[in-house]
């Protein structure tokens, strides 16, 4: 072993021992005689350690009496904590507080990515042990891992400036803060520190970042509600199915006065469906809008009174022709949404007696589907009808799909054995986002309410995402709120508690 790799592993011990607590801020450390006997290395590695530290902000050199030293903050000019982040410069402590967590998401998503990067052996076994478990989770263990992870990415800039961005926060809200390391958020924090560590092991950069921007979310979420800091809503973009309707076809009495009240208050209501706009068309009337809808999982932003897109975003006609030869390879009925219009390769009797129970119009033509593939009309949407494979041959059709598609387009299955193929960039949360721009709208005046899968990326773009009652984990562990179910009028609620003033208590 070279001297330099024994200065890494003591630099490594050293600094394991400081970010511990160990080795407390100005405390001297044994003389570099006593360090070279206790790691068992020459004096030349020892001095190696030390400028590597110091270089890194985690100690002091001094000569004789005053030998080296575990660094305190005010000592190192180079660290000191960041300008701008004064509690002192006329922000109330709820905007700091966003401040912080917007600053947090920047740096710290990319500390990820450089972990997963640059991240050896020592560092891996490191960072695992600052991973600690959900019954161990506290503001100090949350710190280390942080801290550590900036540690392992190589940049002692990204280890200074996490600490003093979590330093802050405690000062801001140490009540809050501790309401992360209890039931329920404590299990859900530290299963996101074991995904990022995951994806860090796995060297996975965007998967690093991807952990990374889940879990801040989280807690940028978990804080806002907290404190109170809701925004002032100026729009509501609801999901249709299990979300607005309480039934296959219901509408309910409250919900429609909930949302006339919103509408007469100056919010913008907008549905959004994985249906295609002329199976949304019944509520939209039902309900007196004049907004477009979202349809088919976030292809298209369609004005039902012109019948025409506002805004698409189409399938590649290689993949929406990959998508069709796959399902029939794995005995599937493939279907084609363009325009409105529904072009299906064959009719089952299930599908004749869903068309009648949830007042779905029967498809524009039945037969093989390669003229549409061979055409220049647009790919909205694909879509898979497993339903009719036995339970094992589904799954493992499911799995198929995925491992063949799923890098390259947006996947769903809303309805059971029904699996939807968009466009990668099609979303729900796509289409709000260019409809609340045009309506000069931002992101934080938006609430959105949903209740499966499909609707998590909308429900995290919202500035308030509210899950059903009866939504998905997943839908669930994204939303700012949870409301009543949809069969206990969950929109009414949620448009009553926290769209309309004064109507209920939040």
């Amino acid at each position: 072993m070279t001297p330099r790799r024994i200065s890494d592993e003591i630099a490594y011990r050293l600094r394991h021992l400081i970010l511990k607590g160990e080795i407390a801020p100005g405390d001297r450390l044994p003389s570099e005689r006593e360090l070279g006997r206790r790691f068992e290395a020459g004096r030349p590695a020892v001095r190696e350690a030390l400028r590597e530290l110091a270089a890194q902000g985690h100690v002091t050199i001094g000569r004789g009496r005053q030998g080296t030293r575990a660094a305190t903050r005010t000592e190192d000019a180079h660290f000191r904590p960041l300008p701008g982040l004064s509690l002192h410069r006329g922000v109330d402590a709820q905007a700091a507080v966003i401040h912080l967590m917007e600053l947090r998401m920047a740096i710290e998503t990319e500390t990820a990515a450089l972990a997963a990067r640059r991240a050896d052996r020592p560092g891996l076994e490191e960072l695992a042990e600052a991973t600690v478990s959900v019954d161990q989770l506290d503001a100090d263990g949350d710190s280390m891992f942080h801290r550590t992870l900036a540690l392992v990415a190589g940049n002692p800039l990204m280890e200074r400036a996490s600490g003093d961005l979590l330093a802050h926060l405690h000062a801001l809200r140490e009540p809050e803060l501790a309401g992360l390391y209890v039931q329920p958020h404590n299990a859900m924090v530290a299963s996101q520190h074991e995904a990022v560590l995951d994806a860090v092991r796995r060297g996975d950069e965007e998967g690093a970042r991807r952990a990374m921007r889940a879990h801040l979310s989280y807690v940028a979420r978990a804080l806002r509600r907290s404190i109170g800091a809701l925004p002032e809503i100026r729009m509501v973009v609801s999901d249709i199915d299990g979300t607005l309707l309480s039934g296959p076809r219901l509408i309910t009495a409250r919900t429609k006065a909930a949302v006339s009240a919103s509408r007469e208050a100056g919010v913008v209501f907008v549905l959004a469906s994985a249906r295609p706009p002329r199976s949304m068309r019944a509520y939209h009337s039902a309900l007196g809008l004049t907004t477009p809808v979202i349809a088919g999982n976030g292809a298209l932003l369609w004005d039902l009174g012109t019948s025409i897109p506002l805004s698409r975003e189409s399938l590649d006609l290689r993949l929406a022709r990959e998508a069709v030869e796959l399902g029939r390879a794995l005995g599937a009925i493939p279907n084609i949404e363009s325009d409105d219009e529904w072009f299906a390769e064959r009719v089952t009797d299930r599908v004749i007696r869903n068309l009648s129970t949830y007042g779905v119009e029967p498809p524009h033509r039945v037969g093989p589907l390669d003229d549409i593939l061979d055409g220049d009309d647009p790919v909205d949407k694909v879509f898979l009808d497993l339903r009719d494979l036995p339970q094992q041959a589904r799954a493992e059709a499911r799995d198929t799909i995925l491992t063949a598609l799923d890098e390259r387009t947006n996947i769903s299955e809303s309805v059971d054995g029904l699996v939807d193929i968009v466009a990668r960039r099609a979303s729900k949360a796509v289409m709000a986002q260019r409809f609340a721009r045009s309506r000069g709208l931002s992101a934080d005046q938006v609430l959105a309410i949903g209740d499966h899968d499909n609707d998590i990326d909308l429900l995290s773009w919202a500035g308030v995402g509210v899950a059903m009652g009866n939504a998905t984990p997943g839908a669930k562990a994204v939303a700012d709120l949870v409301t009543s179910s949809s069969f206990r009028d969950g929109v009414a609620e949620a448009i009553e508690r926290w769209v309309l003033p004064g109507t209920a208590s939040a």
